[in-house]
């Protein structure tokens, strides 16, 4: 894997993600990486599929792994326009309302792309250190959503003032990421909610006898 410098290629030229308007390349990248690891996973079967030839590819990317993190670059962005749909500063809902809400559109995203969840599958099978390359660079997404979050929920006294912020985004962010594990693919939206407030109730009350 070549030395990362924390920035893809577009991003340091001031340029749109490249996978955004070229949806071959999308779809040749999110096939290949979703069914093969990252070492494993080739980098010229992506071009030719993709129709593409290698110097219009290294025009856009430096590497494999400049292609990879913009493929994860693009998922992020489309879930957390999925989750901006749901605007709990304006519905009143509490903390833990939102998060069951939260985690069925993390559902209803996996299922929109069977490859989505596959990828993210995949790379939770990786090396740590590539692991930890690419959460240098998305890691802190999500966990910042869900400061806010665990912060105005403490505010409003909805959550225990004794807990660290920090580590309670921490498994909530778990929790979103991983919620598709105590899913099958065959259930109904009612089947998963029952599922979601099962954990959720859980989170919130504990599991000691009181």
């Amino acid at each position: 894997m070549s030395d990362f410098n924390g920035k893809m290629k577009w991003q340091q030229e001031g340029a749109e993600n490249p996978l955004n308007s070229n949806i071959a390349l999308f779809d040749a990248s999110l096939d290949v990486f979703s069914k093969h690891s990252f070492g494993e996973a080739s980098l010229n079967s992506i071009i030719k599929t993709a129709g593409l030839n290698k110097g219009s590819f290294y025009y856009r990317f430096y590497d494999k792994l400049d292609l990879y993190l913009s493929l994860f670059q693009r998922l992020i962005v489309e879930k957390l326009a999925l989750f901006q749909q749901y605007d709990d500063t304006n519905t009143g809902d509490d903390f833990f309302t939102s998060i069951k809400k939260k985690a069925m559109l993390g559902i209803r995203f996996a299922r929109k792309e069977p490859r989505y969840n596959e990828l993210y599958r995949r790379f939770l099978t990786e090396e740590l250190s590539f692991r930890k390359t690419v959460f240098n660079v998305f890691g802190g997404v999500t966990e910042n959503v869900l400061l806010r979050m665990v912060e105005n929920a403490q505010q409003k006294g909805q959550i225990r003032s004794d807990i660290s912020v920090k580590m309670m985004a921490e498994i909530f962010e778990i929790l979103l990421e991983r919620v598709d594990r105590v899913v099958m693919p065959d259930m109904h939206d009612d089947e998963i909610l029952n599922k979601i407030d099962e954990l959720i109730t859980v989170l919130q009350n504990g599991m000691a006898v009181k």
